[in-house]
């Protein structure tokens, strides 16, 4: 019995020396230096614009329709826009602006799509535009920030949903509504 009290009274021992060790003060090594200023909390990027979609198959329709519901604005890399194509759509290529960060090059080449489409490089306030790029994605998210930083309303913004991927994956229809 003797044996087990020393063992439960040493145990305690310990126990109460990590307890105090635990509630000891910083050392001033550990502390920062008065004259020392925390690091400024990082930068929140900034949020993007909320983008509404149009299915393929709406804007399919509206193009068959020959309908002036949307002006479509591709905004892949020209050269991609040169091999195929939305009927009726113009290019406003945003690839400097969205892998380069050269937003002004992205305004230039949306204002030259707006004036091509509507004659004006604001565009139209009775206007809906339909952003196509790769994925329905990156690119057509930076078309839809820089057209609301150039004046277009959000309201007049629309992205094809999925993009050409989607669109070539619809079939033979959609296909036949390609130009080159």
């Amino acid at each position: 019995m003797k044996n087990k009290s020393l063992k439960l009274m040493s145990l305690f021992l310990l126990l109460a020396v990590v307890l105090v060790g635990c509630g000891q003060a910083a050392t001033p090594a550990e502390t920062p230096a008065a004259s020392e200023t925390p690091a400024p909390a990082a930068e929140t990027p900034a949020v993007a614009n909320e983008m509404k979609y149009v299915s393929p198959a709406d804007l399919k329709a509206a193009i068959e329709a020959d309908s002036k519901d949307y002006i479509i604005l591709d905004n892949r890399k020209v050269e991609d826009f040169n091999t195929s194509h939305i009927k009726g759509a113009v290019t406003a290529d945003v690839d400097a602006a969205n892998k380069g960060g050269d937003d002004e090059a992205g305004k230039e080449s949306l204002k030259k799509a707006l004036t091509e489409a509507t004659g004006s490089e604001t565009g139209s306030a009775d206007a809906t535009y339909a952003l196509v790029c790769y994925s329905g994605k990156s690119y057509a998210q930076k078309a839809t920030d820089l057209l609301i930083e150039m004046g277009v309303s959000p309201d007049q913004i629309v992205t094809l949903e999925g993009g050409m991927k989607a669109w070539e994956a619809a079939g033979d229809d959609y296909k036949g509504l390609l130009e080159q």
